[in-house]
């Protein structure tokens, strides 16, 4: 095999690798959403739970209320709190939805 056949298929090599590289930094905008939103949704919930099992202690009453701020009615009761894990779902959703546009949005730009 001579040198300049050799620089040819390295060159394909290489141009290969780098294709293989483009599509393995994309991320799944909708598998993102849906992790984000499933773990802050439980997160929301097990901390409500937690609220309602623990709701006598002086530390807890003042993460409610902090906690209403943003889901009114969490730690209430227990059907307002699975209220507020689906609707923190739905916040963790977008959320994650919205950070994978954007990463393989500016993974192109600047890979």
């Amino acid at each position: 095999m001579n040198n300049k056949s050799f620089q040819t298929s390295s060159k394909l090599v290489a141009r290969e690798i780098k294709l293989s590289m483009e599509k393995t930094t994309k991320l799944s905008v909708i598998g993102l959403g849906l992790s984000v939103g499933l773990a802050w949704g439980l997160a929301v919930l097990a901390g409500g739970v937690l609220a309602l099992i623990f709701s006598g202690w002086a530390n807890v009453q003042e993460f409610t209320e902090f906690m209403n701020l943003i889901y009114s009615g969490w730690g209430m009761s227990f059907g307002q709190t699975l209220l507020m894990a689906v609707w923190a779902f739905s916040q963790g959703f977008v959320a994650g939805f919205l950070i994978a546009i954007f990463y393989n949005i500016f993974s192109k730009k600047f890979n």
